[in-house]
């Protein structure tokens, strides 16, 4: 099963490069002769810009919350996750409405006597946007890292003469640098897996071109092309992480004492938690505290059957997905603990995995033609069954979007299952094969016991990322088929950013509510924090 699904996910990625190397058409010339430098130079300005800034608040954010003791600190330790919550297109709609000419902010500037007005709707507001919504991946991470420190590197560099900045340079970040480069991937990645953000503030990079292509252009030629073009940045952005790596390796020892956090008086007290609290008002407060001001504004004009509708879709939608993914993933991770020695075995699941490393849009773009491939060659069973009916069966049904969220957000489920695994060793499943166990009677009865917080992390993981996804939804929907998500991009790209204040809210109190539950599900993501 494994390897059926696993063939059925890369056949997609496989097909998009044989399409590559197709005719080219007009639209194509112009494009690589005109537009292809650009689209090459924003993106990667783009992640360069985003990554660094992101970095910055991420670390920076989870040394305090680390280090340091603190009034406040527990709460802020989780509340500093919940900006992942936002999707990033509706932080850039509010923050856009907000500084505009008769936005909250510009009213406010001028009533205190401020004239001007600023403009955030270019590449150094997008990839502010982006690093404030997307700075808990490293700081997850980071905090993790952190807090399982040993106190023994610092009290060593201390008695070698290392001052403070000497120890952080030289001691702290570098082992805690897996964190940092692994939190950053996925800042990456989320930001050029981002269509709403990049379409809104006209910042020309690989996701604005390819939907620029399919849907203004009419050439999807074009559109596979690009992708294509996308897919190797990405990979290449992969491949320098691993070049200058090298050959390093990371090891803490966690059985000795872990570092005390100190506790900060006066000053340092006010500035520690200035910081904290005002990443979390840019990232959190600020948009959502808008978002509810809309609500009060726009809520009889839009509360209707149709957002009922939508919000059912996503729900139901996200549900049988994440469900589909933790099923999937189970399998795959077993088959990868019954083949661990396998070289072969280990390439293929990590071939299977390479979903969440591919952008959204390249996807829909790999996924609609795969299908539309499939639809042609059942053509002709389609005329036998319903003459004269639709040609495009599968490719215009809810399972090509279901398809292609497994597609994408597998690895996800993946690893969150996998690392369970391996905190339970092989011991209990070696002990139910000895007594005469099958696997699948094993694999019911004593593993899914044992993994049940990997299982439900997957679920909730899975369902908060797929009900944000934008660019997917978008491309791949049936016909007259709603989302929360693609609400407020219609909303906003109407300029009604008011009105899509309520789509906004419940889509982020679901992702926000999943969020808390997984950070404190025994303790969840912050098992070494407190």
């Amino acid at each position: 099963m494994s390897i059926v699904i696993g063939v059925l996910i890369l056949l997609p990625i496989v097909n998009i490069l044989f399409e590559f190397f197709g005719p080219s058409t007009s639209t194509w010339e112009h494009i690589k002769t005109h537009l292809l430098k650009e689209y090459i130079i924003n993106s990667i300005v783009l992640i360069i810009i985003v990554s660094i800034i992101s970095l910055i608040i991420g670390f920076t954010a989870a040394y305090f919350v680390a280090r340091y003791d603190f009034k406040g600190r527990k709460f802020l330790s989780w509340m500093l996750v919940i900006p992942l919550a936002i999707p990033s297109y509706i932080a850039a709609y509010v923050y856009a409405d907000m500084v505009s000419y008769t936005g909250t902010f510009s009213r406010l500037m001028r009533t205190i006597g401020i004239p001007g007005q600023i403009n955030i709707m270019n590449m150094t507001g997008a990839a502010l946007i982006f690093a404030f919504t997307l700075y808990p991946y490293i700081y997850i991470l980071t905090l993790s890292a952190l807090s399982r420190q040993s106190s023994s590197y610092i009290e060593s560099a201390t008695l070698l003469g290392a001052n403070k900045w000497k120890r952080l340079i030289s001691v702290t970040i570098p082992l805690v640098r897996p964190a940092l480069v692994a939190g950053s991937l996925l800042v990456i990645l989320e930001t050029l897996n981002d269509y709403g953000v990049v379409q809104y503030f006209n910042v020309r990079v690989f996701s604005f071109a390819i939907f620029n292509a399919w849907f203004s252009l009419g050439d999807i030629n074009s559109a596979i092309r690009l992708s294509a073009y996308l897919m190797i940045l990405v990979f290449g952005v992969i491949l320098i992480e691993r070049i200058l790596r090298g050959k390093r390796q990371y090891s803490m020892h966690v059985k000795t004492k872990l570092i005390n956090r100190r506790k900060i008086h006066g000053w340092k007290h006010v500035g520690v938690t200035s910081f904290l609290w005002f990443v979390l008002a840019i990232g959190f407060i600020i948009p959502f505290l808008q978002l509810i001001w809309y609500l009060f504004l726009t809520f009889q004009n839009v509360f209707n059957m149709r957002l009922l509708i939508a919000t059912m879709n996503t729900v139901v939608n996200s549900v049988i997905t994440a469900i589909f993914i933790v099923v999937i993933a189970l399998f795959m991770v077993n088959f990868s603990r019954m083949r661990a020695r396998s070289k072969i075995s280990k390439s293929w699941v990590k071939l299977a995995n390479l979903g969440y490393a591919i952008p959204g849009a390249v996807i829909a773009v790999a996924v609609h033609v795969f299908f539309v491939d499939i639809d042609r060659l059942l053509a002709p069973i389609y005329s036998i069954l319903i003459p004269n009916g639709p040609t495009l069966v599968i490719t215009l049904s809810l399972f090509t979007l279901i398809f292609a969220y497994v597609l994408r957000f597998l690895s996800i489920g993946f690893n969150s299952i996998d690392s369970q695994y391996e905190k339970i060793g092989t011991k209990f499943t070696e002990s139910a094969y000895m007594l005469g166990s099958s696997r699948l009677d094993a694999l019911i009865r004593v593993d899914i016991p044992l993994i049940l917080p990997g299982l439900i992390g997957a679920f909730i993981l899975a369902f908060v990322d797929i009900i944000k996804e934008l660019p997917l939804t978008l491309i791949l929907r049936p016909a007259n088929y709603d989302s929360l998500s693609t609400m407020v991009y219609i909303y906003a790209k109407d300029e009604m950013i008011q009105e899509s204040s309520l789509a906004s809210l419940i889509l982020i109190t679901i992702a926000g509510v999943l969020i808390y539950i997984l950070t404190h599900y025994k303790k969840g993501l912050f098992n070494n924090v407190y």
